[in-house]
């Protein structure tokens, strides 16, 4: 794997040092090129280093929100990949993040394995939503709706599964079937939808009902 150029936005200076440690730790070839403490700081960043690969983006910043520096990258066409690692789990917050395209999203509880999961899903074009995630909104289950009807069992539980962050081989063990099985479910999935991601199908599933909190 090459080089991770990563920029760091956290406020926090002993957060920022503690996540800045595990990466030039970490067996993910991961270089942080610079940190910023506030929105400010990390749009001027953004503006200055195009070649950024991932940003680790809190959201809860002294200035503004997290979510002010993503509309700043979509706004400017910018395709740097953005993982949040944040305290502030919001589900309308984590939806209107998700609709802004953000790659991923873990809570700062989550551990340095998950952190590189992670960054390594991302990086190798996936979203990544963790099981940290369906924890805090306490678990997904499905939902009866109209939308429902769009969809059969097998791709509800499908749904459900990718609502939790499981991966393709995960939900593939899980429903103990193929991981081919899986990605042609999410492929007739997409197509019924017209979604390009699993953040977009995700989304959708939680605005809908499709899913939603026990």
């Amino acid at each position: 794997m090459s080089t991770i150029k990563i920029l760091i936005v956290e406020d926090h200076v002993l957060t920022r040092m503690g996540t800045k440690a595990a990466l030039n730790s970490s067996s993910k070839n991961c270089q942080i090129v610079a940190e910023a403490g506030s929105v400010k700081e990390a749009k001027d960043y953004l503006k200055s280093l195009p070649n950024i690969d991932l940003i680790l983006l809190d959201l809860i910043l002294p200035d503004g929100n997290g979510i002010e520096v993503v509309q700043f990258l979509r706004s400017r066409n910018m395709d740097n990949k953005v993982l949040i690692i944040s305290a502030d789990t919001d589900k309308n917050n984590i939806l209107q993040l998700i609709q802004l395209g953000i790659n991923g999203f873990i809570s700062k509880f989550a551990d340095i394995s998950t952190l590189e999961y992670a960054i390594e899903s991302i990086i190798n074009g996936n979203d990544y939503y963790g099981k940290d995630i369906s924890e805090i909104i306490h678990a997904v289950t499905i939902a009866k709706s109209p939308e429902e009807d769009l969809f059969t069992t097998r791709e509800l539980e499908i749904i459900r599964l990718c609502a939790q962050g499981l991966s393709v081989k995960m939900i593939a063990d899980e429903l103990n079937i193929s991981a081919r099985t899986v990605e042609n479910h999410k492929n007739n999935i997409f197509k019924k939808m017209g979604f390009n991601s699993t953040g977009e199908l995700i989304y959708f599933a939680f605005e809908k009902g499709i899913v939603q909190n026990i």
